[in-house]
Parts: structure tokens; sequence; C-alpha cells
């Protein structure tokens, strides 16, 4: 007994010792991102890149902030974030929710109609056209609609709902409740963990998402924070393929990239935190029945 306890603690602290490195040689290429974004340009210019900014600058910063507009770009992808992640949650849990019931008609078919849109898909031209054709081009919710629905997250808490016993169900009904109190009072509140999962996936897919503002959006009003920074890129690459053209002396090529990279990651860093607990639960969990 006392040897296998040694053992364990032996396996404990190696394994310990072992995720310590792992994290430390996770977080060094984010470590040379951000001591790169505040660095000047001269200086990676000359000696390349460092762990600590040899000499301080912002201007990296600077030049995203006003070359690009990232100040409205980020009001926009906030907001396009927020509603899409709201919307798109309501939406998927309430498939989800349906779809898990037995008393559901045509259940089969439904379920087969979402599997199908996973393994084929029409193609870009009908949906550019379904998308242009319902009013919403050159408008916030061409950002949002098209992307508010993913069958693998309905199935994924398909299998959540699926996991909760039925005794919770039949109950609530003798007590009078309806199919809609049912899924808000009971059904969500026990299916936080995958609630959490699905909510991260679709923070970042809007969040980095510039694929819609290419096809959809012409007013440099709504542009959102992806697809600027996208632009801010492209012009330093055509620059730097044209130098006859631009004074590259001027621009901050290496910094801007890695400042684009730190104001583009910024705001889900700060979000994760809050909802890593419910992360891997979330997704064993989904896992588990089928």
């Amino acid at each position: 007994m006392i040897k296998d306890s040694t053992g364990l603690r032996v396996f404990h602290v190696i394994n310990f010792i072992w995720l310590t490195l792992l994290s430390l040689m996770m977080f060094i290429p984010f470590l040379i991102i951000l001591s790169t974004s505040f660095s000047s340009e001269t200086d990676i210019t000359l000696h390349g890149y460092a762990f600590l900014p040899r000499v301080w600058s912002l201007d990296a910063f600077h030049f995203v902030f006003t070359q690009g507009t990232a100040g409205r770009g980020y009001i926009i992808s906030i907001t396009v974030t927020v509603i899409g992640t709201l919307l798109a949650v309501i939406i998927t849990t309430m498939a989800g929710y349906a779809l898990s019931r037995q008393s559901l008609k045509y259940r089969g078919f439904f379920a087969l109609a979402y599997y199908f849109t996973m393994v084929f898909n029409a193609g870009l031209v009908p949906w550019f056209i379904i998308v242009s054709d319902i009013g919403i081009s050159n408008s916030i919710w061409a950002m949002i609609l098209p992307m508010c629905f993913n069958p693998f997250l309905m199935l994924l808490m398909r299998n959540h709902f699926r996991g909760i016993p039925d005794s919770l169900v039949e109950s609530a009904k003798i007590d009078g409740a309806g199919e809609f109190m049912i899924y808000l009072r009971i059904m969500l509140p026990i299916a936080i963990p995958g609630v959490a999962v699905i909510t991260l996936f679709y923070m970042l897919a809007y969040w980095n998402d510039w694929w819609m503002a290419l096809l959809f959006i012409k007013n440099k009003q709504i542009y959102p924070l992806q697809f600027l920074l996208r632009q801010i890129l492209a012009n330093i690459q055509f620059a730097a393929m044209n130098p006859s053209m631009v004074n590259l002396g001027a621009i901050p090529q290496e910094t801007v990239k890695m400042a684009t990279c730190v104001v583009t990651i910024g705001p889900i860093i700060f979000v994760y935190p809050f909802i890593q607990r419910y992360f891997v639960k979330g997704i064993t969990i989904g896992a588990v029945k089928g």
C-alpha cells in the first residue's frame, strides 16, 4: 500500500512537471507575438525577435487603429458577436431539445435533414443568391443570420438533452408545465456545460469571421474588425511586393502583423477563463451518448 502511494505521488510530480513545461512551451509563441507587437520595427529588422522588447514602441498599434479604423471595427465585431451568439445559442438549443424528445413527429426525418447538410451543400453561388434575395446584403444581418445555426453543435446539444432523465420531464408535465417551460426552466439549466461549449464555438466563429463581410458588405462603416485587419495585412503585403510604389520605411510590417494578432485574440482570452470550467465537461457529456 505504501509502495503504491509513493508511486502515485511520483507519478503526480512527474505529471505536474511535464504539464508545466508543456504549458510554458505553448506560451512561448504568444510571448514572442506580444513582445514583437510592442517593439520597434527597426529593432526587429536589425536584431530579430526577442522574449522582451529591446526598444519599446506603440507604432504598430497606432498604425492598426489609425489606418484601419479598427476602433469602429471593434464595435461592429462585438455587436455581431454578441447578437449572433445569443441568437445562435437560442436556435441551436431549441432545435436540440426538440430532436431529443421521443414525442416529436417525424423526428428521424428532421435529424436526417440536419445531418445531410453537414455532408453535402449546394455551394457558394446558391447560398450567395439566397442571402442577397432575402434583402440582408450590405447590412449587419448579413454577418449574423447565415452563421446562426450549426448542425454539428445542434447534435451536440441533442446528446446533452438525451442524457437528462425523462422522469424530470414527466414530473414537470404532471405539474402542468408546457414544452417551452420545460426547455427553459429544467433542460437549459441542467445542460449549462453543453450551452457553454456551443457558446464558445459560436463566439469564436463570429469573432474570427471576415468572409461574410467580403461577400456581402460594401459599406465601410460596418466593416468588422477581422476584415479591416485583413485589409491592413493585404496592403502591407502589396507594399512589400511593390517597394518602388510605397515608402516601406514608413510602414511597420512585422510588428503590425503581431499587433493584429494581439488585437484579434484579446477579447477571446478574457472571455475563455469564465467558461473554460464547463468546456471539457460539456464535450465529454455530449460525446458519451449518441
